[in-house]
């Protein structure tokens, strides 16, 4: 099962692959932070209100909850 991590791109991650994760602030904005097990890093910006935003507390949930 894949879950879509960034609406505007489409970038979507196999949950069995995430290494960890973790949410920051940076530049004043909330940002989630997903690191896979073959070393890249994905950051995604909380902007729910945003047409193709992504609300980072309901993704990190999802992700949490597909292991």
């Amino acid at each position: 099962m894949m879950i879509l991590l960034q609406k505007h791109n489409g970038l979507a991650v196999n949950p069995a692959e995430v290494s960890s994760m973790t949410t920051r602030r940076s530049n004043g904005y909330m940002l989630l932070e997903v690191k896979m097990r073959n070393g890249s890093l994905h950051l995604v910006r909380h902007c729910p209100e945003c047409f193709d935003g992504d609300d980072i507390y309901a993704l990190h949930k999802q992700l949490l909850e597909a292991r």
